[in-house]
C-alpha cells in the first residue's frame, strides 16, 4: 500500500511579525520546512511527499530548494484560502484511491518517531 506524507504550509509569518513565512524561516542553517520533511524522510524513505504552499510561494520554495541542496523528491501543490481548502487541494492531488496519508503542519518539524509509528 502507498503512503503518502501531505505537508501543510500556507502560513504567511504575520503573527511571528517575521519578514518571511515561518515555513521558510532557517532553523539550525535551514528552512524549517526543510527539516519536516526531513523528519518524515527518517521515518520512512519511501513515502510520496506532497508540499502544499499559497500559489505565490511555490516558486520562492523551489528557490531554497535548489539553494540548500534539498533532494528530497516531492510534489509541490497549490494551496486554497483556508487550510481545509488546502488540504483538499493536497489530497486530490493524490492519483491513488488507496493508501495512507499522513496529514501534518510543515512548520512542525520535531515530531518524534514514536508518534509517527503510532501514527
Amino acid at each position: 500500500m502507498k503512503k503518502f506524507a501531505l505537508m501543510v504550509a500556507g502560513g504567511s509569518g504575520s503573527r511571528m511579525n517575521a519578514p518571511v513565512p515561518k515555513q521558510f524561516l532557517l532553523l539550525n542553517g535551514k528552512p524549517v520546512l526543510m527539516h519536516t520533511l526531513q523528519r518524515f524522510f527518517d521515518f520512512d524513505p519511501l513515502l510520496e511527499f506532497i508540499v502544499v504552499l499559497p500559489g505565490d510561494q511555490i516558486s520562492v520554495w523551489e528557490i531554497l530548494c535548489r539553494e540548500y541542496g534539498f533532494s528530497i523528491g516531492h510534489k509541490r501543490i497549490e494551496g486554497g484560502d483556508t487550510r481545509f481548502g488546502s488540504v483538499w487541494n493536497g489530497l486530490n492531488s493524490i492519483p491513488d484511491s488507496e493508501g495512507i496519508v499522513f496529514i501534518h503542519d510543515g512548520v512542525r518539524p520535531l515530531v518524534s518517531q514514536a508518534t509517527l509509528q503510532r501514527c
